[in-house]
């Protein structure tokens, strides 16, 4: 069965990219452009991943996190798609505080994001 794939990006082409990849991958995807339209789709759409971009206008990464899991999305795998190199330490606190799953850097290689994405809806 395809799986349900969030990309939320305020970049369209990075979007459009994303989507195609996941696409050819057999996935299905939803689209959102900032946090506050995702936080909107993500009740109807319920997916099982997100690709979330870290710096967009609007809502924080936090802030959306925190929107999450009052919604009670406290086990949705959410892997950051970002400019932002973060050190051991950041990503020690991003996985455990946030509870995001993984981080994939710009601009991202395709094999590593179809194997990351493959390998986090592989994990139960």
């Amino acid at each position: 069965m395809a799986s349900k794939i969030m990309i939320v990006d305020d970049n369209k082409d990075i979007v459009d990219t994303l989507k195609t990849i996941m696409e050819k991958e057999g996935h299905i995807t939803c689209l959102a452009y900032n946090g506050e339209e995702f936080l909107k789709k993500v009740d109807e759409f319920k997916p099982d991943l997100v690709l979330l971009d870290v710096m967009m206008p609007g809502l924080t990464t936090e802030q959306i996190i925190e929107a999450l899991n009052e919604k009670g999305y406290y086990n949705l795998k959410i892997i950051l798609v970002t400019v932002v190199r973060f050190s051991e330490e950041e990503k020690k606190l991003l996985y455990s505080e946030l509870n995001i799953k993984d981080y994939i850097a710009k601009p991202f290689d395709v094999p590593e994001i179809v194997r990351k994405v493959r390998e986090h809806l592989q994990s139960k």
